[in-house]
């Protein structure tokens, strides 16, 4: 149990009402996210506006029911894209927010929510079918699904302005998003809770974080060597940002997930299960493995920069920017703060960018200690200097 140096029922965040967990669990009558710590410094593209309204009438292009589109216009996925990656080229950036649009809501429509959410017979062919339109955009369409076409319409132009062998890696990291996500629904099917080793494994998958690391560095110019990537620190380092960028999101989108009856994969119900615990003590808990994490990679990148040539100088700061634009869209996204209807078609207003955010920077850590939370990822603490 990571130590905390504040009480776990930190006040620091919205207050929402709480929901009924079963009765192994007590019932909170207020839910609070505490805040999270995160040192970096917060840029944003230039062109954000520009992008997003170009995403509109390209993903209106693809014949998608009208929840799905009004899901799109709620993914603000060009805020995800352009403070990601700020300093992208503006060509790339468009073809990133597209893609992000588009996996925001198949996440939505089919992964968290829907039909197939609990069913790998079903996901899981209809997954293989759509890689194959990635790999192959060639291809006859085979199903009628919509969200097919707009990946391989991606496919299509990511294969006209990006080199042969970063496709290849594209299409892999597909492979490897898609795998987590067919784990998520095989966990739900049967009604299994990962645990905390697994997750800090699968969550990553299931979350695109390969995809997202390696689209930054396409839309910025950039391409770290393989003999630099391969280095156990940089792997590391990678990893930690990772799996940042994932709890952050796990954090988030807790309610959001809880509504949709999708928590099987959240880092926040993983810890309530494992630690016997309330909600507003797991959220703080998740708060406090994060703010362990970051610990290291602070140090970490610290460590690397010692010796980094400009290459690995530039991955991370792209690491760094991934951290921090994500964590500021979720903490403010209309998919997570706004009472969006996901379980109809009805039409609901949907605000640019809610007034309370779903959680504050703290000045400092929650915590003292920097002790692996969980042996999956163990090893990253060997290679501090001590």
């Amino acid at each position: 149990m990571i130590e905390l140096t504040s009480d776990l029922a930190h006040s620091g965040g919205p207050q929402v009402a709480a929901e009924p967990v079963g009765p192994t669990f007590p019932v909170e009558s207020t839910f609070a996210v505490p805040p999270l710590w995160c040192p970096i410094e917060p840029r944003v593209h230039p062109a954000v506006a520009q992008i997003e309204e170009r995403i509109r009438p390209w993903f209106a292009g693809f014949g998608l029911d009208r929840r799905s589109l009004m899901r799109g216009r709620a993914a603000r996925a060009a805020t995800w894209a352009c403070g990601v990656a700020p300093d992208g080229d503006e060509h790339r950036l468009q073809l990133f927010a597209d893609w992000v649009c588009w996996a925001f809501v198949f996440d939505d429509h089919f992964t968290d929510c829907g039909p197939m959410m609990d069913d790998p017979a079903a996901y899981n062919p209809m997954v293989c079918r759509m890689l194959a339109h990635l790999e192959h955009p060639e291809m006859a369409h085979l199903d009628g699904n919509r969200f097919s076409l707009a990946l391989r319409d991606l496919s299509v132009r990511m294969r006209a302005c990006a080199p042969a062998s970063l496709v290849e890696r594209w299409i892999a990291d597909h492979y490897r998003w898609l795998l987590g996500s067919a784990c998520s629904v095989s966990d739900r099917s049967a009604a299994r809770i990962r645990s905390l080793d697994e997750h800090l494994i699968v969550g990553v998958l299931d979350r695109a974080e390969h995809i997202t690391t390696l689209m930054i560095q396409f839309c910025e110019g950039t391409d770290l060597p393989a003999r630099e990537e391969a280095r156990p620190h940089v792997r590391a380092i990678t990893g930690a940002a990772q799996v940042l960028h994932a709890g952050y999101n796990d954090v988030a989108s807790y309610w959001h997930e809880r509504h949709q009856h999708s928590l099987e994969s959240n880092l926040v119900h993983i810890l309530q299960r494992e630690h016997r615990c309330s909600p507003q003590d797991a959220m703080a808990e998740a708060v406090a493995v994060l703010d362990g994490i970051m610990l290291l990679f602070v140090e970490l990148r610290e460590q690397l920069a010692r010796t980094a040539g400009p290459e690995l100088r530039r991955y991370l700061d792209q690491l760094a920017h991934k951290i921090r634009g994500n964590s500021d869209f979720q903490r403010t996204a209309p998919r997570y703060t706004t009472t969006l209807d996901i379980d109809s078609a009805a039409q609901r207003q949907v605000p640019d960018t809610p007034v309370v955010p779903l959680y504050e920077y703290a000045d400092k850590p929650s915590i003292v200690r920097r002790e692996p939370p969980a042996k999956a990822i163990s090893w990253w603490w060997d290679l501090l200097d001590r």
